[in-house]
């Protein structure tokens, strides 16, 4: 129960641009009677079910708790925040629902490790074959036989040409060639949705820049930047601070003359993009996207999309809009 005695907090004292209502949000999560009405909520929860609500005596019931007055106090506490009131019961808001599914996301419904495990499909640097490895809360596709594409020091497996960050709970797939795809996937439609200038976590504005390596090497993996492209975009939410970053040549593939061009070409970027065989021949067409830094005031990159003997040439600012179109 909430101490009135105490005028500060060391939630208080943490807080900065996160402000006062993001504070109160995690002051009503303070008690484990809370969070256990939010997960009983969410237990009972059934999509498309007619009725999700369960009563104050059911509720009451499932969480276990003996005195109704305290009950109804950390209930009323989670109230108009996490959870709604109506005439049938009380059942979860969106907030609720999206905290309750990042913890069990988060702690994953299977093992949330990943040994090295070897894919069909080979690196389109070196041609070797590649495995996929999970740590960190991040999928991992590693080559053995090249330096992979970052300089990977303690943050990444050695050999390292991809790294996606992938909720446990998409290791349930039954197979590695699953999982792979699935990451891939997920990270193609986050980067779609950070150049939008949406944020994918929070729907808050994001803000982009392109970072030009000035002194690159670009003979294997640049001592100076660490990786083997000059060029790559950051994108920041300016209220969650999700964050990303990736080269603006490959991130292109999902923009909408790209997916004609391909379309046109035999090679369906889309809705089965889950597909294990589509996602190979999609990394490998965006793999060959050439990029160009034409102008550093204001920044312009130039991408050269080459498929089956023709091109199509995309020029793009820092957000990544595209400014100019060359067929």
């Amino acid at each position: 129960m909430d101490d009135p005695t105490v005028a500060d907090s060391p939630l208080d004292a943490a807080a900065g641009v996160a402000g006062a209502h993001a504070v109160d949000a995690f002051k009503l999560l303070s008690a484990e009677t809370r969070l256990a009405i939010l997960l009983a909520l969410w237990e009972a929860y059934e999509p498309f079910a007619d009725d999700n609500t369960l009563s104050f005596s059911e509720l009451r019931d499932r969480v276990d708790y003996d005195t109704s007055g305290n009950f109804s106090y950390h209930l009323q506490k989670l109230e108009g925040h996490f959870v709604e009131s109506t005439s049938d019961g009380y059942r979860l808001q969106q907030a609720g629902h999206k905290l309750v599914r990042t913890v069990i996301a988060g702690a994953g419904l299977t093992d949330t490790t990943l040994a090295p495990t070897k894919i069909d499909a080979d690196c389109w640097i070196c041609g070797e074959p590649l495995a996929i490895a999970y740590e960190d809360e991040h999928l991992y596709t590693v080559c053995n036989g090249c330096g992979g594409k970052f300089d990977t020091g303690d943050e990444k497996p050695p050999g390292s040409v991809m790294g996606f960050a992938f909720e446990p709970a998409g290791l349930a797939r039954p197979s590695a060639e699953g999982i792979f795809a699935a990451s891939v996937f997920r990270a193609m439609q986050k980067f779609t949705m950070q150049m939008g200038g949406l944020c994918p976590d929070c729907s808050g504005p994001v803000d982009s820049s392109i970072h030009v390596c000035e002194d690159h090497d670009t003979d294997g993996i640049c001592p100076n930047c660490g990786r083997r492209d000059e060029l790559k975009t950051r994108w920041v939410c300016t209220i969650c601070k999700n964050a990303g970053h990736g080269p603006p040549g490959a991130n292109l593939v999902l923009h909408p003359r790209v997916l004609t061009f391909y379309a046109n070409h035999g090679l369906e970027i889309g809705y089965n993009t889950t597909d294990f065989e589509t996602i190979v021949r999609i990394l490998g067409a965006m793999s060959s996207h050439q990029q160009e830094l034409v102008s550093k005031d204001p920044p312009r990159v130039r991408v050269t999309i080459r498929y089956e003997g023709d091109e199509l040439c995309l020029t793009v600012d820092d957000s990544l809009n595209v400014i100019d179109i060359e067929e």
